[in-house]
C-alpha cells in the first residue's frame, strides 16, 4: 500500500456522517494526509435523466450541487476541526458509486472512507447494491467504517488465505496495508488464517504458522503475532476478531477465481456483513477500476 496522502470521504446524509468524518480525521492525523469530503446525489441525477429541456436540466444540476456543497460546509463547521487540510466537492451523478470512483481518480486518492451500518451483529448492516459496486470497482483501498473510535493504540488484523486460494500479490498487498495502518497509527497488528476443518493436528497448525511467517517475510513486514484458527472462515474469523477486539480487519476485496475476477469474493462478502470491526478492503497492486 502506498503512502496515504489523500483520503476521500464518501459522505451519506443518513449514514452518521459526523462519525465517518471523525474517523477520517483521525486517520488524516495519523498519516499526515489531507481530506477530500465528497457528497454525491444519485437520486437527483436519476430524476434529472428524464428532464428533456437542457437549460432546466443545467439549473437543476447546479442547484443540486450547490445545496450539497452547502451541506458539507455546514457539517464541517459543526465539527470545529482546524488541524486538518480539507477540500469539499459534490456531484449529481448516477449511479452513485461511479461518482465516488470518478472523484477518487480525479484527486488521486490513496484511501476511500465510507460509512457502513450500525447495530448488533447481523442487524441493519447489509450493504446495498451500490455499496457492493463500490467495493468491486474502487481503485484504491476502501475503508468501511462503523464510525466507532479506535483504541489509543489500534489493533489491526490481516486475514489472508495460505491454502492456495489467494494470489501471492494480493496476500502481500493485504499484509503491507495492515502493516502501514498499524505503524502510522502507532498500533499493533496480527496475521490470521482460518484452517477449514473441525479437528486439525498440531503439526498442521505449526505448518500453517510457518507459511504465514514466510508470507510476512516475502512482504517485508513484521506482524506482532501469527494466528491459525480452526473452523469455517466465515464463522471462525469474526468470532476470533471479536475475542481480540480488533479495531480494523484487512481483507482482499476480490475473489481469487480467475473466471470471476470482477466479483467480490464470497468469503469477503460474508465477513463484511458480520464483522463488528472496521474493514479495509485491498486489491492486487495491478488492479485497474473498470469505471472510467
Amino acid at each position: 500500500m502506498r503512502q496515504v496522502q489523500s483520503i476521500l470521504v464518501a459522505i451519506e446524509r443518513d449514514g452518521n456522517p459526523e462519525r465517518v468524518i471523525a474517523k477520517a480525521v483521525d486517520l488524516a492525523r495519523c498519516f499526515g494526509a489531507r481530506l477530500e469530503l465528497f457528497l454525491g446525489n444519485a437520486e437527483s441525477a436519476y430524476v434529472q435523466r428524464h428532464q428533456y429541456e437542457a437549460s432546466a436540466l443545467a439549473r437543476a444540476r447546479d442547484a443540486c450541487i450547490a445545496e450539497s456543497r452547502a451541506y458539507l460546509e455546514q457539517l464541517w463547521r459543526s465539527l470545529a476541526i482546524h488541524d486538518v487540510t480539507v477540500a469539499m466537492d459534490a456531484a449529481c451523478e448516477s449511479p452513485g458509486y461511479e461518482g465516488i470512483v470518478h472523484k477518487a481518480q480525479q484527486v488521486s486518492a490513496d484511501l476511500v472512507v465510507r460509512g457502513r451500518g450500525e447495530g448488533g451483529r447481523g442487524a441493519g448492516r447489509a450493504l446495498g447494491a451500490g455499496d457492493w459496486d463500490l467495493v468491486r470497482t474502487c481503485p484504491v483501498p476502501l475503508l468501511l467504517t462503523r464510525g466507532q473510535p479506535w483504541k489509543r493504540r489500534p489493533t489491526v488484523a490481516a486475514a489472508i488465505d495460505i491454502a492456495g486460494g489467494e494470489a501471492p500479490a494480493l496476500t502481500r498487498s493485504i499484509l503491507r496495508a495492515a502493516g502501514r495502518f498499524a505503524a502510522d497509527c502507532a498500533g499493533t497488528w496480527d496475521v490470521v488464517y482460518a484452517h477449514r476443518g473441525d479437528h486439525v493436528a498440531a503439526r498442521e497448525i505449526e505448518s500453517d504458522r510457518a507459511a504465514l511467517a514466510r508470507s510476512a517475510a516475502e512482504a517485508d513486514v513484521h506482524p506482532a503475532e501469527l494466528f491459525v484458527v480452526v473452523g469455517e472462515p466465515a464463522a471462525a474469523i469474526p468470532q476470533f476478531a471479536e475475542q481480540h477486539a480488533y479495531d480494523l480487519l484487512v481483507l482482499g476485496a476480490l475473489t481469487h477465481r480467475k473466471a470471476l475476477t470482477a466479483l467480490v469474493g464470497t468469503l469477503t462478502g460474508q465477513l463484511i456483513e458480520t464483522l463488528d470491526s472496521d474493514v479495509l478492503l485491498v486489491k492486487p497492486p495491478l488492479y485497474r477500476s473498470p469505471v472510467r
